[in-house]
């Protein structure tokens, strides 16, 4: 089965590279890959061209979703195949995408997760690497979601469509799901993802994200998905969920207790509640890297991260009720498309 592998691409020159050896190195090799440049000026362009002839420069950049749309016009392939400059696939990632389709006709879309391995070491980019690996373990086998560090979907089943720029996979998974289309998490395809956080881009990122999924929770009945997935959405297990709204009670009984005098027992309480739900989390962590990383220094960042995540669920909902008619990025926009250079 031949694959078209989807690079969108915008400023990558320190990792487009890395990615596209990595490609190369593949025990798979009926493939093509596409990049697809939103306008970088840093030597992007360049260096993919030293690895593909068919790099597409658009004249601006309209976000992830448009780029990989574009690429879905100019790819060839049966199966289309998409991951980020950041990302490094293994040997064994293509083959494993197209031996699955072959065997399994009724599948339209495949989705993997990022490897525990990670270059950077420091604190925030370990963290999040590994909050990503602990909930994608937990996942079962057959998801309604696309994860898009690497996926893959049969060319037939796909569509051109006017997506999110942060929440693009998600989205698409979720137009899969509303037509009752097979979506499998395969746990052995899983990609190393080069990208380095810091505080304020962990929190940035935790923002956005749930931020944007309210579009999506609300346009494809999310609440309706909740009740027959037993209270997950997408990625997002009920536990993080009820996780994310006692960090917020925590802190408006915290900010009350400054006003007026609260029971401190409700207090202790919801914060034991809060912090049982994320005990697995801190088990799974403290395995890897120790008791310190794992229960002292990424406490306190979870709680943290679950008050950005709910702060961004919040706005998010604002956002559609006070700017439902803002306008998105759209596929069908009068983007200038050339190869070469």
């Amino acid at each position: 089965m031949n694959l078209s592998i989807i690079i969108p691409t915008l400023n990558s020159a320190s990792v487009i590279c890395k990615c596209l050896e990595a490609i190369k190195k593949s025990t798979y090799d009926d493939y093509e890959v596409i990049v697809v440049d939103g306008g970088s000026i840093d030597g992007t362009i360049s260096i993919a061209k030293n690895h593909t002839e068919n790099v597409i420069i658009l004249d601006r950049d309209n976000g992830r979703g448009h780029a990989r749309n574009i690429g879905i016009i100019k790819s060839k392939g049966q199966i289309l195949v998409f991951t980020d400059s950041d990302n490094i696939i293994k040997k064994d990632s293509l083959k494993i995408i197209a031996e699955y389709f072959l065997k399994h006709s009724d599948v339209a879309a495949v989705t993997g997760s990022v490897s525990k391995e990670h270059p950077n070491q420091d604190f925030f980019s370990q963290y999040k690497n590994l909050y990503m690996c602990y909930k994608f373990e937990m996942l079962p086998e057959a998801v309604y979601f696309l994860q898009g560090d690497i996926y893959a979907v049969r060319r037939k089943d796909i569509e051109i469509s006017d997506l999110d720029v942060t929440t693009d996979d998600t989205e698409r998974g979720q137009i899969l799901n509303a037509k009752s289309k097979k979506i499998i998490f395969l746990k052995d395809l899983c990609v190393i993802h080069l990208k380095k956080y810091n505080f304020i881009k962990l929190l940035k990122n935790d923002f956005k994200i749930p931020y944007d999924w309210v579009k999506i929770f609300i346009k494809y009945r999310g609440l309706a998905q909740m009740i027959k997935n037993k209270g997950n959405y997408a990625h997002a297990p009920k536990g993080q969920l009820i996780s994310i709204i006692l960090s917020l009670l925590i802190m408006v009984f915290v900010f009350l207790n400054l006003l007026v005098t609260i029971n401190s027992y409700l207090l202790l309480i919801l914060f034991l509640i809060w912090f049982l739900l994320n005990f697995k989390f801190f088990l799974f962590l403290k395995k890897e890297k120790g008791f310190m990383f794992g229960f002292m220094k990424a406490l306190p960042i979870t709680f943290l991260d679950n008050i950005v995540m709910i702060t961004g669920i919040l706005f998010g909902f604002l956002n559609v009720i006070f700017y439902k008619g803002c306008k998105t990025n759209k596929t069908e926009q009068n983007t200038n498309i050339r190869f070469g250079p």
